[in-house]
């Protein structure tokens, strides 16, 4: 019986040559975990320094938001809020906004229960640490408008700072 295969296209047969197949020596292994350990030994620092930058942006972010956020409450209310920043527990109270999470509550951000390794540098509001923002939105310590505003967020060797425009009230991180 023939095949009806053509012949010279379809090699039926096994190959006889075997692939030689080398394992990996003691030596290779700890060439490559050394190598791993070196470059491991390199970006830690870098990835630390990294995460807390960005902690530190994150709480002066938080604390940007939660200032737009009370000059919002002041116009659509048309009441004055007042907004105080602490050293001893670092951290801020805003009087005349309720707290989304207990609307019975004083809303009042620890800075510590956020993050433990950001801290208030300096805090700058016509050289206290409170101003309010009247009930059109724009800033002001007691009676007079607000001259100068900021607020210094630190975490090691990174600081942002949040200005608050004395002009509109918008707080920006810079």
């Amino acid at each position: 019986m023939e095949s009806t295969l053509p012949q010279g296209r379809y090699n039926l047969r096994p190959s006889k040559r075997r692939i030689a197949f080398r394992g990996a020596t003691l030596i290779d292994l700890v060439i490559c975990i050394l190598v791993m350990g070196i470059l491991a030994a390199i970006g830690v620092p870098r990835f630390a320094s990294t995460v807390s930058r960005l902690r530190c942006e994150a709480v002066a972010k938080r604390i940007a938001s939660d200032l737009n956020y009370a000059r919002r409450v002041a116009i659509q209310t048309s009441r004055v809020v007042t907004v105080t920043f602490r050293n001893e527990i670092p951290g801020y109270d805003m009087t005349g906004v309720t707290n989304p999470a207990n609307p019975s509550a004083l809303y009042s951000v620890n800075l510590s229960d956020v993050d433990s390794s950001v801290a208030l540098a300096g805090i700058n509001f016509n050289s206290g640490s409170s101003f309010s923002y009247n009930n059109y939105g724009r800033p002001q310590v007691g009676a007079l408008a607000l001259s100068s505003g900021s607020v210094t967020v630190s975490s090691g060797e990174h600081s942002f700072v949040v200005v608050v425009s004395v002009t509109t009230g918008e707080a920006v991180v810079q």
